[in-house]
């Protein structure tokens, strides 16, 4: 149940098809587990889908914790450490990706230099290879997590294919989309919280 549940504290508010598609599981598990959610107060339906309610965040934080208990603490922190020492790299891709600069000046990149566009692609593409093993280890740690391997290859993919809203889009399953999710994973298998994380630099 608790991919389910993060899935949908991660999202904020989506459907149960979104649910499915992200985790990966069959449509009438998820349903069911929504389902239970719904009928203790855990989650409310809205006219765009389910939201997670505090009860439902408060039982979240206690599968969580559960989690925890199974997993070894110190490789937790080792493996979000080596995240973070890739983080920045990440968040200056997405910049150099919407932003260019020409002539000394920032300028939105229109995405017209096809060029440019796929020499950001290609360090992406060299980032992926140096995270894999990080997150390849997230997952032996917390076999959950395993699913992230999977999305991170397919906005990769697609991203190779030509759909370049799969580099950053906000509303796709991006890959910057999955990086912000799996930063907030890797936070709370430590134990952590992202406002801490925030006032220490490490936070976006």
């Amino acid at each position: 149940m608790l991919d389910i549940a993060m899935a949908l504290r991660l999202k904020g508010i989506a459907s149960n098809e979104h649910i499915t598609e992200i985790t990966g599981k069959g449509q009438s598990d998820v349903d069911d587990v929504l389902k239970t959610m719904i009928d203790k107060e855990y989650a409310q339906e809205t006219p765009r889908g389910l939201r997670l309610m505090p009860e439902g965040k408060a039982w979240t934080d206690d599968l969580l914790e559960q989690e925890r208990e199974g997993i070894n603490g110190e490789k937790a922190e080792q493996i979000y450490e080596k995240f973070c020492n890739q983080n920045d790299a990440f968040k200056q891709l997405v910049t150099d990706w919407q932003i260019k600069m020409v002539d000394g000046e920032q300028e939105l990149n229109d995405h017209s230099d096809q060029g440019y566009d796929q020499e950001v692609i290609n360090r992406l593409v060299e980032l992926d290879h140096t995270v894999a093993p990080i997150f390849q280890a997230a997952a032996e740690l917390a076999p959950r997590l395993g699913r992230y391997l999977e999305r991170f290859a397919h906005a990769l993919s697609e991203l190779q294919s030509g759909d370049h809203s799969f580099l950053a889009a906000p509303l796709k399953d991006s890959y910057h989309t999955i990086w912000f999710e799996m930063h907030e994973e890797l936070i709370l298998l430590c134990g952590r919280n992202r406002a801490d994380e925030a006032a220490a630099g490490r936070g976006a």
